[in-house]
């Protein structure tokens, strides 16, 4: 498996089986986060990895650029955030549609679980903090039969290093696939993301 960073601090491992489908990992702090137990055994996070490139694609800007919450609620990382702008109420339909238009829009370009195809795909919140990128995660309810190895961290990761990972990790999946007549059609695909 190629690995883009640094395992003890931020990194991501990928292997390509052919045009689309290999098998991934995340590692925070020395943890695995793909990593799943189902049935006794344990399994990497195996799957068509257009879908995690397609998303990084999309958000990397919007997690590097957006600084803060769009919603008013005090808490201090992303799935407090997140959970805590759930508790809104309004009497105003308008107002009630709006907040949870912004608050699920935020969760959109901030969680690749979104973007997950039907698979295992860990729910991963990526935000910046300062002059860090926060990755945090808590996948300990997420699927049924599913236990994560590592099922809930966070970690503040080096807004450079971040972007040293993620910018590696997309460039060698495009040239990977670019070997491959169908990878050359996903390619396409890809560039035309904005």
């Amino acid at each position: 498996m190629k690995c883009f960073g640094i395992k003890n601090v931020f990194a991501i491992e990928y292997e390509l089986y052919n045009s689309n489908n290999g098998s991934l990992e995340v590692w925070v702090d020395n943890k695995s986060v793909c990593n799943f137990l189902k049935d006794g055994e344990i399994y990497k996070y195996k799957w068509d990895l257009v879908y995690v490139i397609e998303w990084l694609c999309k958000n990397k800007d919007n997690i590097i650029n957006e600084i803060g919450f769009p919603l008013q609620v005090k808490a201090e990382t992303s799935i407090e955030f997140y959970n805590k702008s759930g508790e809104f109420d309004s009497d105003d339909a308008d107002e009630f549609d709006e907040w949870f238009e912004k608050r699920q829009e935020w969760y959109f370009r901030h969680s690749w679980y979104s973007n997950r195809g039907g698979s295992y795909l860990p729910d991963i919140l990526f935000r910046r903090v300062n002059d860090k990128i926060e990755v945090e995660w808590d996948n300990s309810v997420l699927y049924d039969g599913i236990n994560f190895i590592n099922p809930k961290g966070i970690y503040y990761v080096d807004i450079s290093l971040f972007q040293q990972v993620i910018n590696g990790f997309v460039e060698d999946f495009f040239i990977q696939i670019s070997n491959y007549t169908e990878g050359n059609k996903i390619l396409e695909k890809l560039n035309q993301i904005d």
